[in-house]
């Protein structure tokens, strides 16, 4: 039975592969002077790789019966040592086009909002998007090593266009004038624990001013700030209803943990298996920083703020040693930026709290002395 579900699985993948080397070389060498491009932003789901939406460009030439979407959010599940590879930095995604009434449906079945923007452009601009779209789908430009903020399926959108356009599109204009960690926790208020996850992973350089557009709902954002392009805008399919807020998944839920394990701040072996866990996190931390090429997960700070040293002193009952841990703590929260600290405010009372005991507890003698 299983051997059968594998076939018929492989069956569907080879067709839509097919069906995309079909579509591809049915393109017409040149757009109509009534042909339409316009970029589509589609809505989250619940799933991690959903959570920040899509980007896509919708090509609709009528006078050549012609309307497909070009995608590059696509990526294959069954690449090899797929999870090593993303966390590396040397994950292919790639481009591939689609029926527009095919990508429609795929959205409209996972219950997710599609907003089409018709873009303002001239016969010229129109035919080097155009051109440009189907030398990278026809060329070795058509896979790309996938990148968090710098290289995603919003950027690649952005660049095509920049690229074809006599006025690129600024990235300066209000909502998109903050950190990247900024954005990024904006389009996670629903899913707290993500964004926690995100937030203890990526390091200082998320927390500099973002200088792109690389989520689609800023993408969308800035083709309505710069407006001499944008044509029109349309909602092509409304979701029926809003996923309701998990009550589990808040930042209340993680309160009370933390004050459940603050009791045990005050034993020993609380504190030694403590200072243990933080001690794996930060050589966690330190592991995928050296082995990921991800900018986002380098320099992190938690690194010195969940330092080893604390378990390490603890063991030996070092107080130079639980010192030392104490002051790049003490460093640490300098580097953090206020984004992350909001985010992760339960960890941050928590690590500190036992901190504070260790460090109170080994110094008694000292403060007790006249």
């Amino acid at each position: 039975m299983n051997n059968l579900v594998s076939e018929f699985k492989q069956q569907i993948v080879l067709l839509v592969c097919c069906f995309s080397f079909i579509t591809a070389a049915a393109q017409p060498e040149t757009l109509s002077e009534n042909a339409e491009i316009s970029v589509l932003t589609c809505g989250t789901a619940n799933e991690m790789h959903t959570l920040f939406g899509h980007t896509a460009l919708r090509i609709k030439d009528v006078d050549q019966n012609l309307d497909v979407v070009y995608n590059w959010g696509m990526f294959d599940f069954r690449t090899p040592n797929f999870l090593a590879k993303f966390v590396k930095g040397n994950l292919l995604y790639y481009l591939d086009v689609d029926s527009f009434n095919d990508f429609l449906y795929n959205y409209t079945v996972d219950n997710r909002e599609v907003v089409e923007q018709v873009l303002n452009l001239s016969s010229a601009e129109k035919s080097k998007i155009w051109t440009e779209i189907n030398r990278q789908l026809k060329g070795n430009d058509r896979y790309y090593t996938y990148g968090f903020i710098r290289n995603n399926c919003t950027t690649k959108v952005v660049d095509v266009i920049n690229k074809s356009i006599e006025k690129p599109l600024s990235a300066d204009f209000s909502s998109n004038n903050h950190s990247y960690r900024y954005i990024l926790n904006e389009g996670l208020d629903q899913h707290y624990f993500e964004k926690l996850g995100i937030n203890l992973l990526f390091g200082y350089s998320t927390n500099k001013q973002a200088d792109l557009m690389f989520l689609p709902v800023k993408l969308k954002d800035g083709i309505a700030f710069n407006k001499s392009i944008l044509k029109s805008e349309q909602t092509i399919h409304k979701v029926n209803n809003i996923n309701a807020k998990s009550s589990l998944n808040s930042i209340y839920t993680l309160w009370l943990i933390v004050a459940i394990a603050l009791l045990g701040v005050f034993n020993r072996k609380s504190r030694l298996i403590y200072f243990l866990l933080t001690a794996v996190f930060s050589l966690f931390l330190v592991a995928v920083s050296v082995y990921s090429n991800h900018s986002e997960l380098q320099f992190n700070a938690l690194i010195l703020f969940y330092n080893p040293l604390f378990f390490v002193g603890l063991i030996l009952k070092n107080k130079k040693i639980i010192f030392l841990a104490t002051f790049l703590t003490a460093i640490s929260l300098v580097f953090m930026g206020l984004e992350l600290i909001l985010v992760a405010a339960p960890l941050i009372v928590l690590n500190l709290g036992y901190i504070m005991v260790l460090f109170l507890r080994n110094n008694a003698c000292k403060f007790a002395k006249p």
